[in-house]
């Protein structure tokens, strides 16, 4: 999925709309231990954006990336989890936890072909973050 990020989510929220992300290809530091980083970026960060898609769901990594920015919602008190389905989700492949984060609050859906979506989809990004 980064070449998404690196072409529509970097391009339209850092160049068009002043927003500083941290993206793990270009922002973690090689040679460290990966959870302590995951770690560090979350709790400096006011939001994380997580973005849902089969490949997302597979990862090793989600599970706990996605329980640390949940536990940053719980120590700040702060609704910090913006949600953005990129891509569809295969039925019943969401975890219990993550369901029950998506049941409760907004989420953003991508729509590849519409650019009215799209730039609709940009301002409710940048308005939840």
């Amino acid at each position: 999925d980064f070449p998404w990020v690196k072409h529509k989510l970097m391009v339209e929220l850092e160049e068009k709309r002043e927003f500083k992300l941290c993206v793990p290809h270009r922002n973690f530091p090689g040679g460290k231990i990966r959870q302590k980083t995951i770690v560090d970026h979350i709790h400096r960060s006011r939001k994380t954006i997580m973005l849902l898609t089969p490949e997302f769901i597979k990862s090793q990594w989600r599970e706990f990336e996605f329980q640390m920015a949940r536990s940053q919602l719980f120590d700040s008190g702060n609704d910090v989890i913006v949600a953005v389905i990129l891509k569809p989700l295969p039925p019943g492949c969401v975890s219990g936890s993550l369901y029950q984060v998506l049941k409760k609050k907004l989420y953003l859906e991508w729509v590849e072909d519409d650019a009215i979506a799209q730039d609709l989809f940009w301002t409710k990004l940048s308005d939840a973050l």
